[in-house]
């Protein structure tokens, strides 16, 4: 008898979640769009904490008495143990309205707030130097994705580099922002967006380049925000001749100074990382952004040295609209 009277509550069960399910349709597949559009205003406040660990050793061509001072340095940075560092930055971004022509002006700041250096048990601010802050103008076609650097300021003697190379880095950036807006996705696709640049070096004859891929996976649509996995792996490697100390009178009799190979510094960077973010997809806003990377540096030093560095690094973001909101029309007067 109770089995009786269980069936058609089981069933009816059954049916409501089956029903459920039905009624319950999978989110629409949507766009990675993040290019820049009339009337936007957003700012990312971003906090950055790292854990580095520093090690030199002689290299190869070092000498004796090199070796000697070497290893004193090593030893007194084994003293002073890991280095703590931490950040807060920010970002913004405004865009305009459209001209006679179609085209979006907009500018970009960009600049550190705060920030902290704790080694050897000692807590340093970190400086908050104007000339670190880095703002320009330019303006963006919507309609063939074009861009034009206008106005760079804050980075000194690298501006106009950064003109010229920026204006080249974004036009690329854009360019596969027109491609990835064209691409639909629906939860459990992926899509890889490349990091690839020049960087800028301001040294002649010295040259850089970044050269990295995010792939990001959608895990989940939910009240109009996009959920995103995402994972990195990145490599720089950066080359500049180091200046030749001054040579004493007898050095310089004793060997032509033809025969003084110049020196480079040699930087290699590379790391790998995973985290998460978020995009509300009506003014695509990236809302918040996890990433947590591991990253090894290796560098020659003009001492026949070599260091190097081990950092555990964690950068999270969040993001805000400062756009102000439509004005409500006019009620009509009765």
């Amino acid at each position: 008898m109770t089995v009786s009277l269980l069936r058609p509550t089981l069933a009816a069960a059954l049916l409501g979640l089956n029903l459920g399910a039905i009624a319950a349709p999978a989110p629409a597949p949507i766009t990675f769009d993040m290019t820049p559009r009339a009337g936007q205003h957003q700012r990312q406040l971003i906090d950055m904490q790292a854990t580095i660990k520093m090690r030199t050793e002689a290299g190869p061509e070092a000498t004796e008495a090199q070796r000697a001072q070497i290893a004193q340095g090593a030893e007194r940075l084994a003293q002073m143990g890991p280095m703590q560092m931490s950040m807060q930055m920010q970002q913004t971004v405004k865009v305009g309205q459209p001209d006679a022509d179609g085209w979006l002006p907009l500018t970009v700041a960009a600049g550190g707030k705060t920030g902290q250096l704790q080694m050897g048990g000692k807590t340093v601010p970190l400086p908050n130097r104007p000339d670190q802050n880095l703002s320009f103008a330019a303006r963006f076609n919507p309609k063939d994705f074009a861009f034009e650097m206008q106005k760079v300021e804050g980075m000194g003697e690298l501006n106009e580099l950064m003109r010229s190379q920026g204006n080249t880095m974004i036009t690329e950036a854009l360019q596969l922002s027109k491609t990835l807006s064209q691409h639909t996705m629906k939860v459990g696709d992926s899509v890889d967006v490349p990091l690839n640049m020049a960087l800028p070096v301001p040294v002649p004859g010295a040259g850089g380049s970044l050269n990295g891929q995010v792939h990001y996976t959608l895990a989940k649509v939910e009240r109009g925000v996009a959920y995103f996995d995402l994972s990195m792996d990145l490599k720089m490697d950066i080359t500049a001749p180091v200046p030749a100390p001054a040579a004493s009178a007898s050095e310089a009799a004793s060997a032509p100074a033809a025969d003084a190979a110049p020196k480079t510094m040699h930087v290699i960077v590379s790391g790998s990382g995973k985290g998460n973010s978020s995009l509300r997809l009506a003014d695509r806003l990236a809302l918040a952004s996890k990433l947590a990377m591991g990253m090894q540096m290796t560098m020659n030093l003009p001492d026949n040295g070599v260091m190097r560095m081990d950092m555990d690094m964690l950068m999270q973001s969040k993001g805000e609209s400062l756009a102000k909101p439509a004005a409500a029309p006019a009620k009509k007067k009765s």
